[in-house]
């Protein structure tokens, strides 16, 4: 691939990245109760659909037993990223959510030691270190907006939002481990057909919940219009459009890291990917939604993307 290509892949990831981040944080508010499986069915069933043509080019081969298992694991993780990812986007910014999900890096380097035989070095451990540390500054509460009103309450996480960022956290390792699990297990496997499996198992997921959900509800309610409020109902025009976007972007995403992973080092790629991800995800944040970024937030930001590069690169 050449160095034209790469930089125009690394520019659309960015682009996609975005439309990602404006897409989770829309729809983190509409999505309570069980329109959390149908919102997640549906976008997970478009990307499925999309990546039947991947699958197309490259051949319908591959569906083997190891590719299925490693393919529904991700899936299962992946549903569970995105229900902590949605709802602790309700009560916290999109950098504090990022940066837990950039820390899942932290979870396939110390998995790897015990079951990929792939040891850490004392760089890489420091690595780890240095991103604990800039959690701190993450998660820092921001100081009243004015000054002058010294007891005004800071903005603390809560407990459920610690809870469901560090499931967010445990749910992104998941899925990188699963990730390398199929590397290691199927070498020569088909990456279209792992994807495409990827995205349907966890549409399916979502759409069985969701059905087994309602029957439930339905049952000891017995009541119709109950169902209903708990999302019986077609998605609304903002969650359609939001999660055919989001469809396209973890598709081209996806696609493009494939690409770029036959010729480019996962060192680079990892850390460059996650690098745009953290950047992208604060300008968003900042300029769009208005969230407040503090010095604190900076600095944490940097000692993040210095502990990154350490771990990939050390």
């Amino acid at each position: 691939m050449a160095t034209w290509q790469v930089v125009l892949s690394f520019t659309a990831i960015a682009a996609m990245r975005v439309v990602q981040k404006l897409c989770s944080k829309r729809v983190s508010g509409a999505v309570g109760g069980n329109v959390f499986f149908h919102y997640g069915g549906y976008y997970n069933l478009l990307s499925a659909l999309l990546s039947v043509i991947a699958l197309a080019i490259s051949g319908f081969s591959g569906f083997t037993w190891p590719t299925v298992l490693c393919a529904a694991g991700t899936a299962l993780f992946l549903a569970l990223e995105l229900f902590a990812s949605l709802k602790a986007l309700q009560s916290t910014s999109l950098i504090v959510c990022q940066m837990f999900s950039v820390g899942s890096l932290c979870i396939p380097c110390i998995v790897g030691i015990f079951l990929f035989d792939e040891p850490m070095s004392i760089w890489q451990w420091l690595g780890v270190l240095l991103f604990m540390i800039s959690m701190y500054f993450i998660i820092r509460p921001a100081p009243s907006a004015d000054a002058a009103e010294k007891s005004a309450p800071t903005q603390k996480l809560s407990l459920k939002t610690l809870l469901l960022l560090v499931l967010l956290l445990v749910a992104g390792g998941g899925t990188m481990v699963m990730q390398k699990a199929f590397g290691v297990l199927v070498p020569d496997g088909n990456v279209s057909t792992y994807s495409f499996l990827m995205f349907a198992l966890n549409s399916a997921f979502m759409y069985v919940t969701y059905v087994i959900l309602l029957t439930t509800q339905h049952r000891s309610h017995g009541d119709t219009a109950v169902a209903e409020k708990q999302g019986a109902r077609p998605l609304p025009r903002l969650l359609l459009v939001s999660g055919a976007f989001l469809a396209v972007a973890v598709f081209v995403i996806n696609l493009l890291v494939t690409m770029m992973g036959k010729d480019v080092s996962s060192a680079v790629l990892f850390s460059v990917s996650n690098a745009i991800s953290i950047v992208i995800t604060l300008l968003v944040g900042a300029l769009y939604y208005k969230e407040r970024v503090t010095v604190f937030n900076v600095i944490g930001i940097l000692l993040c993307v210095g502990a990154i590069a350490i771990i990939n690169f050390l």
